[in-house]
Parts: structure tokens; sequence; C-alpha cells
């Protein structure tokens, strides 16, 4: 009986979709931790720019000096229920006849016993119904099992979409590993093994052929619970590392990156990275600046601004943080909207985080704030309020568009979080229509794979 795992990370199928330091972490710290249970790990990522097929059809990828860059894409007709917005949608990743030629030759060479496909934004399921569609295809006789994050928010919509023979929504690989090891017919003692976060081995970037960056977290989950955000659902309580076991892992990976390089860029990825700063990002930071190796650190995502201390600022500036982004969302006029933040951010909070970073030695040019638009009920009036607020300080604009131009009651359960459920009432679609994109939403020319 083969050992093979086979691992996938699906297309994108969206209106823009840009390689942000986006990496498919949880099947990477998945990969290896089946990798260290005795498996034969095989990866697939359909969004990797760096995929040698890709760069000998198509030419190496360009990249920007932070690892960044455009994904493949090909324009795609829009799904009916799209079809009033007037923009290019597109499907992202290796093309479909590329990626069938590489589960034919996977299942050619390297039959595996099972396949295991991850997912993301939930309205990003047709890149999952189209990768198991593949594999159903090509691989009839193999199970597929669907876990990430649109299958654990919407285990039901996946089941009866997407159609995997088992779907993984808790936390932790434990369940992953007891479904291969019956599939697999072996025997062993789980009460040994350490399921969490903390126990988990590092995640497995050696799989790529290329790599222009590294997307690391420092922790799972979040202090703050606002009520259009999923991250309580998935990861209800912090969980840190120890700032010396995240340091082991930088040093082990870095080597990935190929040596002699004048930069290695670093991206994290936490909800709350400076949370708990003092027995955790400090120590960090101040242990990377001892090292002194050119790093270059990058936070995409918000940083929660009321943790932005003047020591903090100054070991960021040090540490050469280039992009900083910070999670401002809403002014203080609108304070229905900082109360569905948890009130975790004020205005004060934003011009004292500013303030520290400026006197770090940052320009206000090169610090960027979120604000979100789109909720329920919000008004044109409070998006320019909180955005004139940001103006004055020199900061730039990130928009995040919590709710988009269509039905998001299809797109996150009902009731589940407040915001979501107000926008499934408001939404333009009747809740007796079906899901946003049909379930089998593709119109590929058939070919024969040997």
């Amino acid at each position: 009986m083969s050992e093979t795992v086979l691992l996938i990370n699906p297309p994108i199928y969206d209106f823009a979709a840009y390689d942000l330091f986006s990496k498919p972490l949880g099947l990477l710290y998945l990969t290896a931790f089946l990798r260290k249970a005795g498996y034969d790990v095989r990866l697939l990522d359909a969004l990797d720019r760096g995929h040698p097929e890709l760069s000998a059809r198509f030419g190496p990828a360009r990249v920007k000096p932070n690892g960044t860059g455009k994904y493949h894409n090909e324009i795609i007709e829009r799904p009916k229920c799209l079809r009033h917005i007037p923009r290019n949608y597109s499907r992202y990743g290796i093309p479909i006849k590329m990626l069938t030629e590489l589960l034919a030759g996977e299942y050619r060479e390297n039959k595996p016993a099972a396949v295991i496909v991850t997912s993301m934004m939930t309205y990003w399921y047709p890149g999952v119904v189209e990768v198991i569609e593949h594999i159903r295809r090509i691989m009839p006789d193999i199970p597929v099992a669907l876990g990430g994050v649109y299958a654990r928010l919407l285990p039901e919509h996946a089941k009866q979409v997407c159609t995997p023979d088992v779907i993984f929504t808790q936390n932790g690989f434990l369940p992953e590993l007891k479904w291969l090891d019956g599939l697999t017919q072996k025997k062993r003692d789980y009460s040994t093994i350490c399921d969490g976060f903390l126990a988990w081995p590092g995640p497995a970037y050696d799989l790529y052929s290329r790599l222009d960056y590294l997307t690391l977290i420092t922790s799972l989950g979040c202090p703050f619970n606002c009520d259009y955000c999923a991250g309580r659902l998935l990861q209800p309580q912090l969980r840190q590392m120890e700032p010396e076991s995240f340091i082991d892992q930088v040093l082990s990976l870095l080597t990935l990156l190929g040596d002699n390089r004048p930069r290695y860029n670093i991206a994290f990825m936490d909800d709350a990275l400076l949370a708990n700063a003092d027995r955790h990002i400090i120590p960090i930071l101040c242990r990377l600046r001892e090292l002194d190796l050119p790093l270059r650190f990058y936070c995409p995502n918000g940083l929660h601004c009321r943790f932005i201390t003047s020591e903090i600022a100054e070991l960021m500036y040090a540490n050469h943080f280039e992009m900083v982004r910070l999670s401002y969302e809403s002014s203080d006029t609108a304070a229905r909207w900082q109360r569905a933040s948890d009130d975790k951010v004020t205005d004060r909070d934003f011009h004292r985080a500013i303030e520290h970073l400026i006197r770090a030695g940052y320009r206000p040019s090169q610090l960027e704030a979120y604000i979100l638009t789109g909720l329920p009920g919000q008004s044109m009036n409070e998006i320019e309020q909180s955005a004139q607020v940001v103006h004055e300080l020199g900061v730039r604009l990130r928009r995040c568009p919590v709710i988009h131009g269509y039905p998001i009651g299809y797109l996150m359960p009902q009731g589940r979080q407040p915001s979501f459920s107000r926008a499934h009432v408001r939404s333009p679609v009747s809740t007796g229509e079906p899901p946003i994109v049909s379930p089998h939403p593709l119109r590929y020319r058939e070919e024969t794979v040997t």
C-alpha cells in the first residue's frame, strides 16, 4: 500500500489576485506534520509562480525585490451573479492543461494513497471545485480530503459543491493522520503525538524548487473578537511560540532562500503579531538585531495600533521592516464600527502609533493604514471621514473591503458573525437562490492525459 500523500493548493477564481507573500501556510505545516509521522509527502501548489513547468513554458516570473509578483492568469467568463460587475474575472495560477498534466504525472510516477486539498477564502471555492474534478477524472480510485478556511467555515456547502470524500474542520492535524493511517492500515500510539501549533515542525518550504520570500507566523489566534472577522471561529485562543523557537525556525529556513543573497525577505502573517510584546515580539526582534543578517520584514496584515510603543517602533525600524500596515479601520466619528472592531483602536491610538513610527525613523509615506469599507449599513460619509484622518497624517491608504458587491450571505455562515448576518439580510439575492457560483463553474476542453 502506498504511503505517499499528495497535498494541493488550488488556483484562485476572482476579479483580482496578487502574490503578496501568499503561501498555503496551513498546508505546509500539515505537510511537515505528516512527513514527521512517516509519510512520503508531495506538494502541488497551483499558485507557485516559480514552478519549473510554468517557468519552462512562459519564462521566469517577474519578481520584485521583496519577492512578490503577479500570478499567471487567464480571463474567463464571469459567473451569472457577478455579471453586473464591469471587471474582468480571471483564473489565477498554473494553467488547467499544465495542472492536469502534473496531476497525471503524480498518479503515474508517485501514485498517492490519498490527496488532501486546502482552501482559503470562501468565495474562492471554484478553484477547489476545479481541482477535485480533475482528481476524480485523473485519479478515480484515490480518496480526496478537503481542509482549510473555506472547508471549516462552510462545511455543508463544501460537501455539497466540492464533493470531497472527507472534510476536516477541526484545529490540529491528528484527524488527518488517523484518516491516512486507516487508509494505509498503519498502527500507532496517538497518545504520544503532540498535536498543537507549538509542537508542529516548521512549514515544509523545502518542497518548493524556488523561494523568493518566507511567509511565517509566530502565533495563532487573536485576543480581539471583531464581529466581521472569522478569526475567533477558526482559532479560539491566542497561541504564541517561544521567541527562541521562532528564531531557530527562521535560521533553519533561511538556507532555502539560497546563499549570497543581498536580502532575505520574510513576511509576518500573524493576526496579532504585537500582542504580549514584552515576552514575545520584543525578545524576537532584539535577537534578530543581534544576528545582524540581511533580513527584510513585511507586515501585510494590519498591525494593532494600540500595541505600537516607542520601543517596538524603534526595533521595527532597526530590523528593516519595509512594509508596515496599520489596522485603523474606522475613525472616532464612526463609533459603531469601532465597536464592531471590538474597540481595539481609536483615533488617539492611531495617531500615537504614527508618531512612534515617525520618531523611530519612518517617513509618513512609508506607512500604510487599512480602513474598512462595504460594511452593511455603512455610509459613504463614514468612509470618507476615516480616509480623511489617514490622508491628513500623510499615511498611505489601504482600503479593506469586507463586503463585496455580491451576496455575502453565501460567503459566511448565517449568524456566525453579526456583520455577516446583517449583510445576508441586506443581500440583493434572495435566500432561495443557488450559491454565488454554480457547483460546476468550469467550462474547459476535456483532454486525454496519459
